[in-house]
């Protein structure tokens, strides 16, 4: 999966003031629900899914990064989100370090393959502590897609 051909500038939330995982959560499936990426009205359903997922197991992935994912029955494709804080928000990570970088996936039932896919793909491509730290120094979304297209094209 290309990171940049799932995002919109529309569902990427630049410097997030939540306070805990959970309002971020809350906060970025709003923004999905409000700009019409997660279909209206199921936006309680499917934050409800992500915190019941987010407290069986921490999706911090450790040194700064967060993949909040659950699947969700009335979505036809990935929907991802994104959140930067440059604070960083205690996620109960891996690694006990402040997440920062938060990519949300929500996943079609029927695409289970492609969410290990996608969720390897993301975590690799996180793993670049360079790209990290310059995705956090952007302030508009419009500067981060631009910046993941380019990196995901070895420009």
């Amino acid at each position: 999966m290309v990171l940049s051909e799932n995002l919109n500038p529309l569902n990427i939330l630049v410097n997030v003031e939540a306070k805990s995982r959970w309002d971020l959560i809350k906060e970025m499936v709003s923004q999905g629900e409000a700009n019409s990426i997660i279909p209206k009205g199921s936006g309680d359903d499917i934050a409800k899914a992500l915190i019941d997922r987010e407290k069986s197991m921490s999706t911090g992935i450790g040194k700064g990064v967060a993949i909040p994912h659950c699947t969700v029955a009335n979505v036809d494709d990935i929907i991802v989100l994104m959140a930067t804080n440059e604070k960083g928000i205690n996620f109960d990570a891996i690694d006990s370090l402040p997440v920062k970088i938060v990519v949300m996936l929500l996943v079609p039932k029927t695409k289970l393959t492609q969410h290990i896919k996608t969720l390897a793909n993301i975590a690799k491509i996180m793993s670049d502590e360079v790209f990290k730290e310059k995705l956090l120094s952007f302030a508009k979304a419009d500067e981060i897609i631009n910046f993941i297209k380019s990196y995901e094209s070895g420009k």
